[in-house]
């Protein structure tokens, strides 16, 4: 059997996703001839030309600079977490059985839903994110996600994973019955604690084979 895999410093959450580089490295210097002082009085003109439209800036990845304005906020029955970006300070003290959590194009982000229950949680185009929560009554939904953590430290009926690329999925004691279901995703790892205390991590198989047993399909895992 593999050697347990000791599981992520917490308190340390996504640390690495903090690097960026200097706010100033991409100004413009501004040359003596760009100075009004220095130009043809001709050229003085107070009406500001309209600059050539650009496309949206790209971010690695691919994806293009979202548009959105930062929600966090109760709405109804549903806390509403949406367009927030590098924000490590997001939590949700009180929540009731009733409510639900919906986080929405997070980037660089994490939430701490404190409160003891939850009915649902909806992770929503989010990336590089993490959430921890303690017990959700329904379940907790991954969609269209990429290098989402997320932990449960207490207890949750089920999981399900659709359209997503590296998830982590960090289980207490008291969680290992959850069923896990994913569709189209891939790099799913599942972290489950042993019994020294550690974490043990295990992949969810990307790839199976089917054959045709008496006019039906079987499929199974390739290990």
């Amino acid at each position: 059997a593999a050697p347990a895999k000791k599981g992520p410093d917490m308190g340390a959450l996504f640390s690495s996703i903090n690097q960026g580089t200097g706010i100033s490295s991409g100004l413009k210097k501004v040359t003596s001839d760009m100075k009004t002082k220095n130009r043809d009085p001709n050229d003085r003109s107070s009406v500001v030309k309209a600059a050539p439209a650009k496309k949206p800036v790209a971010r690695a990845g691919g994806r293009a600079v979202k548009k959105g304005t930062p929600k966090f906020a109760l709405e109804g029955n549903k806390w509403v977490v949406e367009f927030q970006d590098d924000n490590k300070s997001l939590v949700i003290e009180d929540t009731e059985p009733r409510q639900t959590v919906y986080c929405y194009k997070n980037d660089n982000s994490v939430v701490q839903v404190k409160g003891q229950k939850i009915n649902s949680i909806c992770i929503d185009s989010c990336n590089k994110c993490g959430l921890v929560f303690n017990n959700a009554i329904a379940v907790v939904e991954l969609v269209n996600c990429n290098s989402v953590e997320i932990q449960c430290q207490g207890s949750v009926p089920s999981f399900a994973v659709d359209k997503c690329s590296s998830i982590q999925i960090i289980l207490s004691k008291d969680c290992l019955g959850a069923e896990i279901v994913t569709s189209k995703s891939d790099q799913v790892n599942v972290l489950v604690p042993t019994e020294d205390g550690d974490l043990n991590e295990l992949a969810i198989p990307e790839q199976y084979k089917t054959t045709v047993v008496d006019g039906k399909l079987v499929t199974g895992c390739v290990e």
